[in-house]
């Protein structure tokens, strides 16, 4: 039932966003995206074979998972300039044969906080799905680096915290 009150939330937003450009719409998307989280997984193990035969495996799993904290915004006519502070976690964990865990005492588990800002903008017309074009990340932490793992999957988990709202 709330996914359903928020679709129809969210299609009264994206409405009055195509009819005005007013606050209201902006602090309805804040609404909506305040405290929501999303997850970002990815499995990079590969097969080991010995003489054709699968023995193990090795490689990582990178996982992060992150909430929005904050949200800010202004219309630009039906855009929707929207800016999002998001914090979590992110973990890369070892594997190795015969595809098992690596332990951290061997270096096989990175875990790090991740926080940052994500922009992004929310285009609605009359009668139209909204169209999400995804922007960019500033004042990444842990990691300084926006293209390390960490931030990237952090970013893709904000993503996908924003898209589950539309």
């Amino acid at each position: 039932m709330q996914m359903f009150a928020e679709s129809v939330t969210l299609g009264i937003v994206l409405v009055s966003m195509a009819c005005s450009a007013n606050a209201g719409p902006v602090e309805d998307l804040s609404g909506i995206l305040s405290n929501r989280q999303g997850s970002s997984s990815e499995d990079r193990r590969s097969d080991v074979k010995t003489l054709g035969v699968k023995t193990g495996c090795r490689g990582d799993t990178l996982e992060s998972t992150v909430r929005i904290t904050g949200v800010s915004g202004e219309m630009s006519g039906d855009t929707a300039v929207m800016t999002v502070s998001y914090s979590g976690s992110y973990t890369r964990q070892g594997w190795d044969i015969p595809c098992q865990k690596v332990s951290s005492n061997l270096g096989g588990v990175e875990n790090r906080s991740v926080h940052g800002k994500y922009s992004f903008r929310v285009t609605g017309k009359a009668f139209q799905k909204p169209t999400i074009t995804w922007g960019s990340v500033s004042e990444v932490g842990e990691v300084a680096s926006p293209s390390h793992d960490a931030n990237v999957f952090a970013v893709r988990a904000v993503q996908s915290a924003i898209a589950s709202a539309f």
